[in-house]
């Protein structure tokens, strides 16, 4: 059966990534580096709008963090979509890879919201709090993947 999944594992740099030595190992490095740089920059701004570093200005930490988390979500998809040609019909096919991708596109909602209120309230810090679990929660569900 040749379904469009199958067809796309089978490009030029999926068959790269599945038989070369270094090529598949090195993505992934940089994959780990772009989720590093979103979670810490993601950390970082949610501690902030729930109390944490007061002495830092809020504007200023947040004008850096969304550089840092846009660099290394930017590098994340790239080398996430890189990783998954490889395996896509048994990721299409993962109730797990569902729900990180599912869960990505709320926690990203949640992250331009929340960017968007300049006031914090018990609303920004209950959004805060769901940004720190639910991102947490994908690098989990990530590693899942590699063994389930």
């Amino acid at each position: 059966m040749n379904t469009p999944l199958v067809a796309l594992e089978g490009v030029w740099l999926a068959q790269a990534m599945k038989y070369s030595t270094w090529l598949y190992p090195t993505v992934e490095t940089v994959h780990i580096w772009g989720i590093g740089m979103l979670f810490g920059s993601v950390v970082l701004m949610d501690l902030r709008v729930l109390g944490l570093g007061k002495a830092l200005d809020y504007t200023a930490l947040s004008r850096l963090g969304i550089v840092v988390s846009v660099l290394g979500f930017s590098l994340a998809v790239i080398t996430g979509s890189m990783l998954f040609i490889t395996h896509a019909a048994d990721l299409i096919a993962s109730r797990l890879f569902i729900l990180k991708m599912c869960l990505i596109f709320l926690l990203i909602t949640n992250a331009i919201l929340l960017r968007m209120r300049v006031v914090i309230n018990p609303a920004t810090k209950a959004q805060a709090v769901i940004s720190l679990v639910g991102w947490a929660s994908v690098i989990g569900l990530g590693r899942w993947l590699a063994y389930v």
